[in-house]
């Protein structure tokens, strides 16, 4: 039996000191492919290089909302070449964060939608970012959805999902996955309880988004995609399914997204 974690920040400080390890256990543990995705230049171009010492790490490269203040020609430009390059499988995260202001709404808009251009243009699917912007994030990506030639093609994931089983439901319509992460494993995370049970399974993916939310009963360490069982755990006991079902159909959707061939 094998889980992918779709969302993992390997590429962070907090993995300087034994990334080798942490792939290298996580991969005995069938724990693979693993997605690393890029927050800014810096990150995306390190997801890269961790992921070409390792055949079953893949990167995604792009500008999270929070950083959308550095966006310019000459990174567009950048992301726009490296989108050639055989490991990267996605342009993300990309999208709005209205959690923080470290960028204005207008910079992350006019951010947002020209990544998503470029993802048009290269024929890869989009990692999308939300924070108190659900509505808005989805609000533009029915757009971008309308004026897509092929409708039956997946566009992409909104992951850690923080929208309700309705905002799922119209993200599932424009052919997005939905990706649940720790906060499933939460004893008052309800929402996230009714997604786990209600979702498509044929929408639903896995992810850690390590380092960060780490489900229980390991909260308040550092998370790592070993971890990614416990989510899937939690998600069968809710869909009162096997554990085996769950790292099936969610590995087979990561590989109709990121179109790599396990």
């Amino acid at each position: 039996m094998r889980l992918v974690d779709t969302h993992c920040h390997l590429n962070l400080d907090e993995f300087n000191d034994d990334i080798l390890d942490v792939i290298n256990q996580s991969i005995k543990q069938n724990v693979y492919p693993i997605l690393i995705p890029g927050i800014d230049m810096k990150t995306s171009l390190k997801a890269i290089e961790i992921a070409e010492h390792f055949d079953h790490v893949y990167a995604a490269i792009g500008i999270h909302p929070n950083e959308a203040s550095t966006w310019d020609d000459s990174t567009a430009r950048l992301i726009l070449e490296l989108t050639q390059h055989p490991k990267v499988k996605a342009i993300g995260e990309i999208g709005l964060d209205y959690y923080w202001n470290k960028s204005s709404p207008e910079q992350q808009k006019g951010t947002f939608l020209a990544q998503l251009e470029l993802a048009e243009g290269s024929g890869l699917p989009v990692i999308i970012h939300s924070r108190n912007s659900i509505q808005e994030v989805l609000s533009l990506l029915s757009v971008w959805f309308s004026n897509q030639p092929d409708k039956q093609k997946k566009l992409g994931v909104l992951h850690s999902f923080e929208g309700d089983l309705s905002e799922a439901n119209m993200a599932e319509s424009i052919n997005f996955f939905i990706s649940l992460a720790g906060p499933v494993t939460y004893k008052n995370a309800k929402n996230k309880h009714q997604l786990a049970c209600d979702l498509s399974i044929e929408n639903l993916l896995l992810e850690t988004d390590s380092p960060f939310l780490t489900p229980v009963p390991l909260r308040g360490k550092r998370n790592t995609p070993q971890n990614i069982i416990l989510i899937a755990e939690r998600i069968a006991q809710l869909r009162q399914t096997t554990l085996k079902c769950i790292a099936q159909e969610t590995s087979k959707n990561a590989n109709k997204l990121f179109a790599w061939e396990y």
